[in-house]
């Protein structure tokens, strides 16, 4: 009820007027652009990895979620698990996914990685570590996992495996602690270029990171497709380098790589781009230093030939690019271009992939 007392005017409900002005209808939600489709059901999508083929097919590599565990070294006192190598294709015009499984990786703990990268004619290739565990009095140490960089390659019948390393002192450096051990390929990196060139970065834990000098004097590695064979070299090496690798090949047909080093307490500490020329020699820069909770992206502008990395910065909670036009400046700190992509006020950027358009030349960072 309103009750009007004499000589004063009733003012209008303002509240009336507001609700009558706002409209009762939303505005209709911006058409997307995207489709999203299911995979694989079944608990599966740990560390994916994408890439295209010549002919546009998709093709997706990733492991089970979780484990079964696995009895190979019950007779030595270790433990171990069996994580599933699954692989999907998403054929051109189509919206169905095509999977398969590939292997069941040995390890000690969770997968170190997988990467998937397609030969010239389309067939898919896999990266990750392989191998059935090295007992003593075979080694030395008590490591139960897989131990060797290897390529699982489409067959008419199956999957095909390729150990490309076996051991440490392939790499041979000169340095006794940086030769020994049998455990490499963690965090593997695949890039395989049209002329057939092949190019598979790794990490070297020597004796499975199962004491602390195995991990501080971890290398970073390159096995270099030729010949016929692989033949493998010392990158970064006696200091902890190799985790979550990326690769490109650059301009003159030379691989890129983008690693971490994440050594609490090591000089170099942070992520790191390399370049290896043909005779080894080795062009560094770091571009972030800090911890890593996952691992950057490195891509290759089709057109100009620039460098693209792409990464997460933990310290500030988003993610960054850094563009190199000219790769020969590798490692002159002032041929960078550095880019804050994410608003420092939220935590963003984690996982970031970089890539660039083909036709238009557009490039884009995707990360969550």
């Amino acid at each position: 009820a309103l009750l009007a007392l004499p000589g004063c005017e009733v003012d209008p409900d303002p509240f009336a007027v507001t609700d009558a002005a706002v409209p009762r209808r939303r505005p209709a939600p911006p058409r997307s652009r995207w489709t999203a489709g299911l995979v694989e059901p079944g608990n599966v999508g740990r560390q994916p990895e994408l890439a295209r083929a010549p002919d546009g097919t998709l093709g997706l590599a990733y492991f089970a979620v979780e484990g079964e565990p696995d009895d190979s070294c019950a007779e030595s006192g270790g433990s171990a698990v069996r994580y599933g190598l699954r692989y999907a294709e998403l054929l051109p015009g189509t919206d169905a996914w095509v999977t398969q499984g590939v292997a069941d990786g040995l390890t000690l703990g969770q997968p170190v990685g997988v990467d998937v990268a397609f030969e010239a004619d389309g067939t898919p290739v896999l990266a990750t570590l392989t191998g059935e565990p090295l007992l003593p009095p075979a080694v030395i140490s008590a490591y139960c996992g897989g131990h060797d960089a290897g390529l699982y390659r489409r067959l008419p019948n199956g999957w095909g495996l390729e150990t490309v390393v076996q051991s440490s002192g392939e790499a041979a450096t000169g340095d006794a602690a940086s030769d020994f051990g049998d455990v490499v390929g963690q965090w593997p990196a695949l890039a395989l270029g049209p002329d057939g060139a092949g190019f598979l970065a790794y990490k070297d834990v020597h004796s499975g990171s199962i004491q602390r000098d195995d991990r501080i004097r971890a290398d970073l590695e390159l096995a270099e497709r030729a010949g016929g064979g692989w033949r493998a070299t010392a990158v970064d090496w006696g200091k902890g380098a190799g985790d979550f690798n990326a690769i490109a090949i650059g301009p003159g047909g030379r691989p890129i790589i983008a690693y971490h080093n994440d050594v609490e307490d090591g000089a170099e500490r942070g992520l790191w781009v390399a370049r290896v020329a043909a005779d080894g020699a080795v062009a560094r820069a770091r571009l972030y230093e800090g911890a890593a909770t996952d691992g950057p992206s490195v891509a290759v502008h089709p057109q100009t030939g620039e460098l693209l990395v792409a990464w997460y910065d933990a310290n500030e909670g988003r993610p960054y690019l850094g563009r190199l036009e000219d790769v020969g400046r590798l490692a002159s700190g002032d041929a960078w271009a550095i880019e804050a992509i994410g608003d420092p006020r939220f935590d963003e950027g984690y996982h970031p992939r970089v890539a660039v358009d083909p036709n238009q030349g557009y490039v884009g960072v995707a990360y969550y």
